[in-house]
């Protein structure tokens, strides 16, 4: 069950990522500083909340390497 919901976590992520680039693409023909700030902050965003998801999966992953290794 946590491998599906590390799936679909990761999947959300990466299209949450095209919609933050998506609107600052839109943006930019509205005003380009929107845009490239959206386009920044947007990702700068984006990457801290998958870094600490990507973290917390990795950590999942090495305990449960260990628990098998033990078993």
């Amino acid at each position: 069950m946590k491998d599906f919901v590390i799936s679909v976590n990761n999947t959300v992520l990466y299209i949450a990522l095209g919609v933050i680039w998506l609107t600052a693409i839109v943006m930019l023909f509205n005003s380009f500083l929107v845009g490239v700030g959206t386009f920044v902050v947007g990702t700068l965003s984006w990457c801290i909340v998958s870094g600490f998801w990507f973290v917390q999966s990795a950590t999942y992953e090495e305990l449960r390497k260990l628990n098998s290794k033990s078993n």
